[in-house]
């Protein structure tokens, strides 16, 4: 065999190595069982969509979108994957112009086999429960929101307000067409009784949504509650 096919393998299996990772990165998620946030990687595996839905604190009812890039050569790589939501989020460690949460400081470098995604979805997830914990407990000198640090410190009912408008403006975009024609990307559509009402029941009494569906394992979301943008589904 020449030296180019065994380059050729060596990458093939390099590969197959790291898509088996990520794949086991993503049952991992499933397991912790992270309550309110939904992911779904694309075909290339370092490309994932993910929805949030904050369920208290003073985000609370929001809906946000957000993509999740791993690096190129993930986990075998000291970089720290990217989250950038698609919202316009007021959030001290949220850039207002490019969506891009700081991670840094949860972060620093990504460690193989110690940092799991799950983490950081987690993490994700208590900066919108506790963003007052992460103003007191954060040691960062540049915030990539400084207005908003400002005012969860200063003047925390102005920030409150000033979150009540991004998670309003959130829910006002939840039915909205997809950016992107990839059929993974997650989407909702309206509740209507005669569609949705026969699965919302079936899982309320502990049956497989799909009358006939031989699929085992934990059943995922299958409707927003109506008015509400609760996630529902089998625990």
């Amino acid at each position: 065999m020449t030296l180019d096919g065994n380059k050729a393998e060596d990458k093939i299996l390099t590969t197959i190595q790291q898509e088996y990772k990520i794949l086991a990165e993503y049952k991992m998620i499933e397991a912790e069982k992270i309550g309110g946030i939904y992911v779904i990687f694309f075909f290339m595996l370092t490309v994932w969509y993910g929805v949030l839905f904050v369920r208290q604190g003073f985000y609370a009812e929001g809906v946000f979108r957000f993509n999740m890039l791993l690096p190129d050569k993930y986990p075998d790589d000291k970089t720290v994957p990217t989250i950038i939501f698609q919202n316009e989020i007021y959030h001290p460690l949220i850039c207002p112009f490019t969506g891009t949460l700081d991670l840094s400081h949860a972060f620093p470098q990504w460690r193989c086999g110690e940092d799991h995604i799950w983490q950081l979805l987690k993490y994700m997830q208590y900066i919108f429960n506790e963003p007052l914990d992460c103003v007191r407990l954060t040691n960062i000198t540049k915030w990539l929101n400084s207005e908003a640090f400002e005012l969860i410190s200063q003047n925390r009912a102005g920030f409150i307000t000033k979150v009540k408008d991004c998670v309003n403006s959130s829910k006002e975009h939840v039915y909205d067409k997809p950016p992107t024609d990839d059929p993974h990307y997650i989407t909702f559509d309206e509740y209507n009784e005669e569609v949705h009402g026969p699965i919302k029941q079936r899982i309320r009494e502990g049956k497989d949504p799909m009358p006939g569906s031989t699929a085992t394992g934990p059943k995922g979301l299958s409707w927003v509650k109506p008015g509400e943008f609760t996630p529902l589904s089998l625990e």
